[in-house]
Order: structure tokens, then sequence, then C-alpha cells
């Protein structure tokens, strides 16, 4: 029987033997591996796949004010309740173990389909305004720690992870696209909030309850009636086993279940970096807003390196993921969080001395570190362990930024708390060991490879 001759290839690239794709049924790449070639976007969503893309971005980008800007509201908290710096810190490290913590129950709720993405994000809109309006409403230390923490951070948890799925389940041809711009735009849209906190008044945490409103808006507009693909759909207009051959990181070789990707070594891996890296970016977030105004900066310079190094937390991961796919992402995330741990300990002498230049150039790639750790490590997570438990795996390597933000956020805490002046230094010489030793620990990630014997 005569079959279709194989299309050109581009420059560099083998021909593909392959024929072109049905419209619809299974196929099986080089490996092995089983793709399902479904209906074209505009059949199951009624529009482009980038529209509800697009809207699950944007619903992600409305709740980054959570996490990127309470440090910046710690000293008009300190400022508004008396409280210390050290116990300020507190709603914010239990707020990130909950939304790290949650991406894994959120998974295997939505994999089960009791907790669809349209409906989490949606429920996740009125959890996120009660904890800005927390902020802003006053009360003591344990209504904080009730209503932004544990409130907040399954709210953040709804929508962030939710969304990243969403953008994941329309763009499974390109694995490093939803992590990358959701995360790009958790970190950017909330910019405009950190310059305005840098240059607010105490007084000015009364305006908190109507920016949940509007946050809580946002995310329920982006939401309502989101739909997603079916399971394991794959969109006709790219062949899966064409895109297997042509990949420059080459497909997972079989599809690991979560047991078998910790057995693996990797996935502990993977873990250790999360946390060590997420650790180093929120003692970033926490810390140097209350550093920077101990050492009497000018509000102008501390908005400044403050939104440097949250655009650039942004920025840095798509640009990690673009540069991954060409460099290789185990490479740009070594080189991203070696950068990024030895800018720390010049964070800290800048802070020391003064000079908001410093200040604001060493903020790049302290944010670039801190930022381009999720994005490629769940995009490794897919590399090395396939896409058979897509909701177990990432779940389970982002959950690490639990324990990062308890340990960072919450040692940051501590050691504020046992040296009150010399202490926020300290703690960006600790964010720059770990991000050192998540580098470390990246720079020793391998593909799991299977090893068979032939029986005797």
């Amino acid at each position: 029987m005569n079959q279709p001759p194989p299309a050109a290839a581009p420059a560099g690239h083998l021909v593909s033997p392959y024929v072109p794709a049905p419209r619809d049924g299974e196929l099986h790449d080089w490996s092995g591996r089983r793709y399902a070639v479904g209906r074209p976007a505009r059949e199951l969503a009624g529009t482009d796949r980038a529209v509800p893309a697009a809207r699950a971005v944007a619903a992600v980008s409305a709740i980054g004010v959570l996490q990127f800007g309470y440090g910046a509201a710690v000293p008009l908290l300190v400022a508004a309740h008396g409280w210390s710096p050290a116990a300020a810190l507190l709603p914010f490290a239990l707020w990130a173990l909950v939304q790290g913590g949650s991406a894994w129950p959120i998974a295997r709720l939505r994999e089960r389909g009791l907790l669809p993405p349209a409906r989490a994000i949606v429920a996740g809109a009125p959890l996120c305004a009660a904890a800005l309006a927390a902020v802003g409403l006053g009360g003591g230390l344990g209504w904080m720690l009730l209503a932004y923490a544990l409130v907040g951070g399954l709210g953040a948890g709804l929508v962030y992870h939710s969304g990243v799925h969403v953008v994941a389940a329309w763009y499974p041809e390109r694995p490093t696209t939803p992590a990358v711009w959701a995360g790009a735009g958790f970190a950017l849209g909330a910019v405009p909030l950190v310059v305005g906190l840098s240059l607010a008044q105490p007084a000015h945490l009364a305006a908190a309850p109507w920016l949940g409103v509007a946050v809580a808006c946002v995310v329920a507009a982006a939401g309502a009636g989101l739909r997603t693909p079916p399971p394991r759909w794959w969109p006709p207009e790219t062949d899966p086993r064409d895109w297997a051959l042509r990949r420059r990181e080459p497909v997972a070789c079989y599809d690991h279940s979560a047991a078998q990707a910790w057995r693996s070594g990797a996935l502990p891996g993977l873990h250790a970096v999360v946390a060590l890296a997420g650790a180093a970016a929120l003692v970033n977030l926490a810390v140097l807003p209350m550093l920077l105004a101990d050492r009497g900066l000018a509000p102008g310079a501390v908005a400044a390196a403050l939104a440097v190094l949250v655009a650039s937390s942004g920025l840095g991961r798509a640009a990690a993921g673009r540069w991954g796919e060409r460099v290789g992402r185990r490479r740009i995330l070594v080189a991203a969080l070696a950068a990024g741990g030895a800018a720390q300990f010049g964070l800290a002498c800048a802070a020391l001395t003064g000079s908001a230049a410093a200040l604001v150039l060493l903020a790049i790639p302290a944010g670039i570190g801190g930022g381009c750790c999720y994005p490629l490590t769940r995009t490794l997570a897919h590399d090395f362990f396939g896409s058979r438990d897509s909701a177990d795996i990432p779940g389970l390597v982002y959950s690490a930024k639990a324990l990062g933000g308890l340990a960072g956020v919450g040692g940051a805490a501590a050691l504020i708390a046992l040296a009150p002046h010399a202490g926020p230094v300290l703690c960006l010489i600790c964010a720059g060991l770990a991000g050192l030793g998540a580098a470390a620990v990246a720079a020793r990630l391998r593909r799991p490879v299977p090893i068979r014997t032939l029986p005797l």
C-alpha cells in the first residue's frame, strides 16, 4: 500500500517517518507512549484554545498580590498594629505552607472529577477576597492567621493550581508553557501593588478590602464557565509522533507512577530544589522590604528595588522557559539558581551600605533565581517521569514549596525574633546559602533510566 511521503524537515532535524495523524484516535510514538488525538479546540470550547488559557492566566495574575504583596505590607502592619516584625511574618509563613501544600490534594480531587478547575477557581475567589479584607480591617494576630494564612492560602491554592492545570491541558505539546505564563502572570500582576505599598502609609491599609473585591471579581469572571479538554487530549493539528521524535529534550522512557518516581531518586531531588529555592525566594519577599525600611532608604528606592525583584521573578520564568527549550532545562535551572543564590550576598551588602543602584541591579538575578525554579522543575518532572500521573507528580514537586515557606519565612521570623538588628541581614545570607544549595542539587539531577535484565 502506498503511503504519503513524509513532510520536509527543518534544517538540523530528521525527517519524520510517520504518515499524517488521523483526526481522532490513539497513536503510539517511537517509545511506545500513547496519545489520544482529539477534536479541535474550537469544537470543544467554542473558541481558540488561547482564550481559556488566557482566562486562566488572568485569574492567576489577580491573586499574585497575596504572595508578592505581603512582604511589602509588613512595615505597614508593624506600624498600624504594633506587632513585632517576627510576629507580622507568621501569617505569611503559614500562607505559604497552605498554598504550597494544597497542590497535591487539589490535583487528586480534580483527577477524580470532584473539583473541576472552573469550580475551584470560582470557589477560591471569595477566599482570596477574605484574606485581603483581613489585612485592611485589622484585628489580632490570631485573626490574621485564620483569615489570611488558612483561608487565603487555600483560596490562592485553588486558583493557582487549577489555573496552571487549565493551560497545561490545552497545550500538551508545549510542556513549558503552562507554568511559564501562569507563573509569570502570578508575579507581574503584583508589581503595581508592590510599588504602591512601598510608597503608602499605614492608614492606606484600609483600602485592602476594596482590593479584595476587585480581585474576587476578576478571578470569578475568569473562572466562570472555564472549559478544559478531555483527559489526555492531544490537538489534532500536531502529530504527537513527530513531536516526540523532534524534541530536544526526549520524552520519558515510560510513564512512572508517583512511587516509582520517588524510588528513582530524581523526585526527592526535585523536592529539595523546590524547597531550597522557594525558601530563598520567599525570604527575599518577606525580609527585604523590612530591611530596606529599617536602613532608612528613600521610599522611591525601596519601591524600585522591590518592583525589579518581583518583575524579574515573572519575566525570569518566561525567559527560563524559552531558553530551557534551546539550551536544556537543567542547565538553565542550575545557572539561574547559582546566580540568584550569589546575588543574595550582594543584596545584604547593598542594603547595609544603602546603595540603591546596587540593590536594583542585584534584584534582577535574585528575582530570576527565585522565579525560574517552578516552571522548570514542573517541566523536568514531565521529562523525567512522563504524564500518566500528570496530577500526582507535578503536584508533589510543587508541594515542596510548603516546606520552603515554613523553613524560609518561619525561620526568618525566628531569626529576627532572636536578633532584631542583625536578623534581616542574616536571613539574606541564609537565603544565599539555600539558593546555592538548590543549584548544587539541581546539577546532580539525572533522568531515571529503567534497568531491565533478561531472565536466565
